[in-house]
C-alpha cells in the first residue's frame, strides 16, 4: 500500500498535470489538430519528466518546466513569442504548488488540518495540489484567450473553478472519514472516487472548450448569413438594374430621335438637359466602384444605399489594397460592424455623415471611419458601448476581437460631436 501512496499516486499526479499543461498550450496556441509526431514528443517528454521528478530536486523540475516551454512550442510550431506565455503557464503552475505546500503546512501547525496518519496527509496534499494546479491552469487559458480575442463567460469561468475546489473539498473529506476506519476496501473506494473526480474535471475542462468553439462557430455562422443577404441583394439589385437597362436600349432609339429633334429645331439647350437627363438614368444601373476587392464593394454599396434612403451624407475612400490575407467573414464582421455603428450614430444626429478611409502603408491596412455622433457615447471601464436599446455593444466586441485576430490595434474616439474609430492590421498572409 505504502508503494502505491509514496510512488504510484506522485506518478499519477505528474502525469495528469503535465498532461493538463500540454492541453493549456494546446487551447493557447488556438490549435485545431495535432499530429502524431507531436503525441509521441508528448508522451516522451512526460516519461521523462516524471521520472525525473521522483528525484524531488526541485530545481530538476525548474529545468524541466523551461524545457516544457521550449517543447510546447515546437510541438505546436508557433513564434517564439509564445514561449513567454508558456513560461507564464509554467510560472503560475509552479508557484501553485508552493502555495499548495506552505498552505497545508500553515494548517496543519494552527490544528486546522489533523489526520492521524501521514499517509493520509500526503495523499490530500498531492491531490489537492494538483488539482489547485489543474484550476490555475484552466484560469490562464480563459486569460488568455480573453486577450485573443474570444468570448469568455461568466459559466466558463465558474466551471474552471467550482468545480476544482469541490473535487478538493470531496477528497478532504473521504480523507478525513478514512482516518475513523480505515481498511483495504475504503482504500480502493478512496482510489476509485480519486480517478471519477479527476474524470469529471477532464470532462468539463473539455465541455468549456467545446462551449467555446460552438460560440465561435456561431459568430461565424451569422457573419456568412450578413455577408450571404448582403450579396444577395446585390445579385437583385444588379438583375433588376439589368431589367431596366434593357427597357432603356430598347427606347434608346426613341431617345435618340426626340435629341435629334431637338437640335433641328435649333433648341441645343433642352437637347443637352435631354442628355443630362439620360446620364443620370443610366448612372443609376452601375453599381459604385470603390476598390478592386469584391466584397468589400458590396459591402460599402450596401451600406451607402441605406444611408442614402436615411438622409445621411457618405464621404467613402479607398485606396489600392488588397485583403487576401483576411477571412471573408473577418472582412464582413470589420467593416459591416464598423460602418453599421456608425451609421446608427448618425442617423439620430442633426446633420448626419460617415467618413471612411481604407489605406494600405507599408505592412499595415489603416482603417478610419468618422462619424457625427451629437451625444457623448456611454463608457464602461474605459470602453465605449452601444445607447440603443436590446444592443449590447457586441458590434464594438466583434470589431475588437476581428482586429485581435490579426495582431492589430483599435482605437475609439469621440469629441466635439465627432466619434472616430482607427484601426490597423498587419496585412500579412496569415
Amino acid at each position: 500500500m505504502e508503494f502505491l501512496i509514496y510512488f504510484g499516486l506522485p506518478c499519477m499526479g505528474s502525469i495528469f498535470l503535465i498532461g493538463a499543461m500540454f492541453y493549456g498550450a494546446y487551447r493557447m496556441a488556438g490549435q485545431k489538430g495535432i499530429s502524431r509526431r507531436s503525441i509521441a514528443v508528448i508522451l516522451v517528454y512526460t516519461a521523462v519528466t516524471v521520472a525525473f521528478s521522483l528525484l524531488g530536486n526541485t530545481w530538476v523540475n525548474l529545468f524541466f518546466m523551461i524545457v516544457f516551454c521550449l517543447t510546447a512550442r515546437w510541438i505546436f510550431e508557433k513564434p517564439w513569442i509564445y514561449c513567454l506565455y508558456y513560461l507564464i503557464l509554467s510560472a503560475a503552475v509552479f508557484l501553485t504548488d508552493v502555495f499548495m505546500f506552505l498552505s497545508m503546512q500553515a494548517l496543519a501547525l494552527a490544528g486546522s488540518l489533523s489526520l492521524n496518519s501521514r499517509e493520509l496527509e500526503y495523499i490530500l496534499l498531492v491531490v489537492s495540489t494538483r488539482l489547485a494546479e489543474f484550476m490555475v491552469i484552466m484560469l490562464v487559458v480563459l486569460v488568455a484567450g480573453r486577450k485573443a480575442g474570444r468570448r469568455i463567460t461568466m459559466r466558463q469561468v465558474a466551471i474552471s473553478v467550482l468545480l476544482p475546489l469541490y473535487s478538493i473539498f470531496n477528497m478532504y473529506c473521504m480523507v478525513y472519514l478514512m482516518q475513523i476506519y480505515p481498511t483495504r476496501y475504503s482504500m480502493l473506494l478512496l482510489g476509485v472516487n480519486l480517478l471519477l473526480l479527476i474524470g469529471l474535471n477532464i470532462y468539463f475542462c473539455v465541455l468549456v472548450d467545446v462551449m467555446s468553439e460552438n460560440h465561435r462557430l456561431e459568430n461565424e455562422r451569422n457573419l456568412y448569413r450578413t455577408q450571404a443577404e448582403m450579396q444577395h441583394r446585390y445579385y437583385e439589385q444588379e438583375e433588376e438594374k439589368y431589367e431596366a437597362s434593357r427597357k432603356m436600349i430598347h427606347d434608346i432609339r426613341n431617345h435618340i430621335q426626340a435629341m435629334e429633334a431637338l437640335y433641328g429645331e435649333g433648341n441645343p439647350q433642352e437637347a443637352a438637359g435631354y442628355a443630362g437627363d439620360i446620364h443620370r438614368i443610366l448612372n443609376r444601373f452601375q453599381q459604385k466602384y470603390y476598390t478592386s476587392e469584391k466584397l468589400l464593394n458590396i459591402i460599402l454599396n450596401d451600406k451607402v444605399r441605406t444611408m442614402r434612403q436615411m438622409g445621411i451624407r457618405e464621404d467613402f475612400k479607398v485606396g489600392e489594397l488588397s485583403l487576401d490575407f483576411m477571412k471573408e467573414t473577418d472582412v464582413t464582421a470589420l467593416f459591416a460592424n464598423l460602418l453599421d455603428n456608425a451609421v446608427a450614430a448618425a442617423a439620430q444626429s442633426r446633420d448626419g455623415y460617415v467618413k471612411l478611409r481604407v489605406n494600405r502603408v507599408r505592412e499595415f491596412l489603416s482603417v478610419t471611419v468618422e462619424n457625427s455622433c451629437d451625444r457623448e457615447p456611454v463608457k464602461d471601464a474605459e470602453l465605449f458601448r452601444s445607447r440603443r436599446a436590446g444592443h449590447e455593444g457586441l458590434g464594438l466586441k466583434i470589431i475588437r476581437q476581428t482586429v485581435k485576430q490579426y495582431g492589430g490595434d483599435v482605437q475609439f474616439d469621440w469629441k466635439e460631436g465627432v466619434f472616430t474609430v482607427r484601426v490597423m492590421l498587419t496585412a500579412e498572409a496569415s
